[in-house]
């Protein structure tokens, strides 16, 4: 049995694969609406994905997978095995469903046949909107190597742009997409600045994969003052995970791109120190920098533990994906309540373990685990900066993931699909005018 061949469209260019367009449609619906996760936003990026999931069933040939998308799709599998219903007896007897079957009886209703997530549609609705974020995953790695590159290019010609529009509503108070709580600040297309701040520092640290760093190294300068406007971009959004995410990613993405010997690299990093403590000491920046005196009032260590004791009681299997509201509020404190609800744990590793129990810890468990285990291999490899790069990316978004919720928006989680499908890049075949991009 032959291979099928990729569909071309009728009277276009050689290499105009209907599949590139298909995705760069939903890259750019991801990025452009993905910045918050209200339903009309996730739905929009659910029926932008179903042309490029057609083209992955129907119009491709059977291609080798990397073992991290293999490992996504599986972990994918067993996330429906929570909508399965259970009999009642064995549903009622799951630790933490003493209230809900004690509203049913209240009710007078018998508890039925129930799936283990608490909200079966609450539940369905989260794996679904994953649907998006696995097709970039497994269509990415479908490209040829030098689409690839131009979508990463893309990405980093958005970033300076809403790097630039962050900047422009710090200072104005205006132009905001999404009218909440981080209004006032710099968010880019986000709703939330602390995302955007992310977005920068991943754009940061990709710019070694998309700069030229063979040969020809005339635009390094170019890429070395985008570097500086992202970070920039950064510091106006006031985030401070992104600040420590954004600063990190500055110097290794110098780094990368500089390739420096040892004694320029320790002078560089003593340089950059210096910058630092001056930028804590200019007036200007005092407001940015003041927010980090307040670490200890910081709302989310109330957060992580009320979510760890509403886990506790939920453990082993978990109050179901999707259920994370409602189960905090029956945990929430009541002298710490305010009037805004709170919307997730600020720590998706937790909040894994308390709708998925014991799988949820496994299935957050595997993302670190499958970072250390490419870095090994890159180590192993020698890969080129292009690839410790595409890792950094990812890196900042799990580190950031303890400390907020960034996978849970449509671009943030498209990048980190786009970075886990890119692994598989060192092993493909470069056009000879590509090779110098990547560092061969």
């Amino acid at each position: 049995m032959t291979d099928r061949v990729p569909i071309n469209l009728a009277g276009s260019k050689p290499g105009l694969d209907p599949l590139v367009l298909a995705l760069c449609g939903l890259l750019a619906v991801l990025f452009l609406f993905g910045g918050t996760a209200r339903a009309p936003n996730v739905l929009l990026g659910f029926i932008a994905a179903l042309p490029v999931l057609y083209l992955l069933l129907v119009g491709r040939g059977h291609q080798r997978m990397d073992w991290p998308t293999r490992l996504a799709l599986g972990l994918y599998g067993l996330a429906w095995l929570q909508l399965i219903p259970l009999p009642p007896a064995l549903w009622a007897a799951l630790p933490g469903r003493e209230l809900a079957v004690a509203a049913l009886d209240a009710g007078g209703l018998e508890p039925g046949w129930r799936p283990l997530a608490l909200d079966r549609g609450a539940a369905a609705g989260a794996l679904l909107s994953l649907v998006p974020i696995l097709v970039v995953m497994v269509g990415f790695a479908r490209l040829a190597p030098q689409h690839q590159h131009a979508i990463l290019r893309a990405i980093i010609l958005l970033a300076v742009l809403t790097a630039l529009l962050g900047i422009v509503q710090r200072t104005t108070g205006s132009l905001f997409l999404y009218d909440r709580d981080h209004a006032g600040f710099a968010t880019g297309l986000f709703a939330n600045r602390n995302h955007h701040a992310a977005f920068l520092a991943c754009a940061i640290i990709l710019l070694p994969a998309a700069a030229p760093t063979g040969p020809d190294r005339r635009l390094l300068p170019v890429a070395v003052a985008i570097a500086v406007i992202l970070f920039v971009g950064v510091l106006a959004t006031t985030s401070r995970a992104g600040i420590v995410l954004g600063g990190t990613a500055l110097a290794a993405s110098l780094a990368l791109l500089l390739r420096p010997s040892r004694m320029v690299l320790l002078g560089g990093g003593a340089i950059l120190t210096l910058a630092a403590f001056a930028m804590f000491q200019a007036p200007a920046l005092a407001p940015v920098f003041e927010r980090f005196g307040g670490l200890a009032q910081d709302q989310r260590m109330i957060m992580a533990q009320t979510s760890w004791a509403a886990a506790r009681e939920f453990f082993p299997w978990g109050s179901g994906w999707g259920s994370f509201v409602p189960v905090y509020m029956a945990f929430e404190d009541l002298d710490t309540m305010a009037g805004r609800y709170v919307v997730a744990a600020h720590n998706d590793y937790l909040q894994l373990a308390l709708e998925g129990g014991l799988p949820g810890m496994a299935i957050a468990l595997c993302g670190p685990v499958a970072a250390l285990v490419l870095a090994a291999r890159h180590w192993r490899a020698r890969a080129a900066p292009a690839m410790w790069s595409l890792w950094g990316a990812g890196v900042i978004l799990l580190a950031h993931s303890a400390v907020d919720y960034p996978l849970r928006t449509g671009s943030l989680a498209a990048l980190l699909a786009i970075v886990v499908a890119a692994q598989e890049m060192a092993r493909k075949p470069l056009p000879e005018h590509e090779g110098a991009a990547y560092g061969r």
